[in-house]
């Protein structure tokens, strides 16, 4: 009889296991078809997002930056109203103190911030808006030749062309490499293929594209010795000096403004090495494209005294020619440096002049300027609130709590504090006494928080 018991229990125990490994199996199955990977899907292997954790979010939750707050009002602001519910616009504008300043977005839809979206959504674990999201960014960005259109706007019936930018398909091909290894289909595979072999070449580097650069105006530049030009009791200008007073050029009247040429080049900001690693790492560009791609923006770096990255190449990524000023002659641009000098903390490559250079501004002025003049030695130009998120991921990866939690008190006095705002949270700009909200600076900050 003790036998019939036990050999009943086996039997038993038999069946449940084999009930449970035709699940196990069942739901392996499912899954392969649901993410599309069933049939012989392409795998990716990629360097791990950055995830600052409870420390760092912490420290910005201290100075008002909330991240999971600050986002769910952002897809309800910028997405919801702002967007058509599934793209960003790139602003929002709320309703202002008088009844004829009604809430306004800005009608156009960028790619950069849709990539920014997307890596919120895979980080969050939202599969569903993010596959929504892939999708309309490649029914209404992508062109025929596979690469995409840099903006869209809201309105159907208008068309921004095939208008497109190196920045903005980098921005977009990096974050649907990180969609792919979680929650991508081999069509999403062929696609980041296509997208790779538009922005690189069989060397694997960047392709060039045209930069508008800032140049002198020859015939008003002087040197600081020449002073001949101006009448004795005229000191002269930084503005004369670098060519920007009333005059002419080559037959063209110059009126407050620099010149300004196009050229063949790569802007450095756009080298991201870590993509570029993991590009080269799973074959998708060809070997070697990584250290080419270090030396390219290592060898960027000015010196002599200035501890900044140059603005750009002129020609190839590797033809050694550099630009240093951007949109203003006689100036670096700090934009540009930064998001420079993040592409090379996060790889463990940044020169620690430049980051000293970053932390002594930071730490003493508590801000961030578009640009450092050559001539004065100082910093001008317009406050950049879009590079405070990237220097807080500098100091991340620099494990810099000090300067992490310094750019997150300045950030976090631009936001909206107030209970009644519907913008609650977020950060804004004052423009033309109005609270602008911006796609960029928002989820930028909810990626360097959380």
């Amino acid at each position: 009889m003790q036998r019939k018991i036990t050999g009943e229990i086996g039997i038993g125990k038999i069946v449940t296991g084999a009930i449970i490994i035709a699940l196990a199996l069942g739901v392996t199955v499912f899954y392969l078809f649901y993410t599309g990977r069933f049939g012989g899907g392409s795998r990716l292997k990629i360097t791990s997002p950055a995830r600052v954790g409870y420390e760092w979010s912490h420290l910005a939750a201290d100075n008002n930056i909330v991240s999971d707050y600050l986002f769910g009002r952002t897809k309800k602001l910028i997405v919801a109203k702002g967007g058509d519910g599934i793209l960003a616009a790139t602003s929002y504008t709320i309703a202002g103190r008088l009844v004829t300043q009604e809430a306004v977005d800005s009608g156009i839809y960028g790619l950069s911030d849709q990539a920014l979206l997307l890596k919120c959504y895979v980080r969050a674990g939202d599969r569903n808006n993010a596959v929504a999201l892939k999708e309309e960014v490649i029914k209404r960005f992508r062109l025929p030749d596979g690469t995409y259109r840099a903006f869209v706007y809201r309105d159907a019936s208008e068309t921004a062309g095939e208008l497109t930018s190196v920045s903005s398909m980098i921005d977009w091909l990096d974050a649907l490499m990180e969609y792919y290894v979680t929650y991508g289909s081999d069509g999403d595979y062929k696609e980041i293929k296509t997208l790779t072999g538009n922005l690189f070449d069989g060397e694997g580097r960047i392709i060039t594209e045209k930069i508008s650069v800032a140049k002198y105006a020859e015939s008003l530049y002087v040197s600081l010795e020449d002073t001949s030009i101006f009448d004795a009791d005229d000191e002269g200008s930084m503005e004369q000096l670098y060519g920007t007073v009333t005059g002419e050029s080559d037959g063209a009247e110059v009126e407050n403004a620099d010149i300004e040429e196009e050229i063949e080049g790569v802007l450095l900001s756009n080298i991201r090495l870590r993509l570029i690693k993991d590009l080269e790492n799973n074959g998708l560009i060809a070997r070697g494209a990584y250290e080419k791609a270090l030396k390219a923006v290592k060898d960027g770096f000015a010196g002599g005294g200035y501890s900044f990255y140059a603005y750009a190449t002129s020609g190839a990524m590797d033809c050694g020619d550099y630009i240093y000023s951007g949109r203003n002659t006689g100036a670096f641009d700090i934009e540009q440096n930064i998001k420079t000098m993040r592409n090379l903390a996060e790889a463990g490559e940044l020169d620690s002049s430049s980051y000293a250079e970053l932390k002594g501004q930071a730490m003493n002025s508590g801000r961030i300027y578009t640009q450092y003049v050559i001539m004065t030695g100082n910093y001008s130009g317009r406050e950049s609130v879009s590079s405070y998120t990237d220097g807080m991921m500098i100091a991340y990866y620099m494990g810099d709590t000090d300067l992490y939690n310094r750019l997150s008190d300045t950030l976090g006095r631009r936001v909206a504090t107030k209970s009644t705002s519907p913008a609650l949270y977020m950060i804004f700009r004052e423009e033309n006494e109005r609270y602008v909200f911006y796609a960029r600076e928002n989820l930028g900050a909810r990626l360097a928080t959380s």
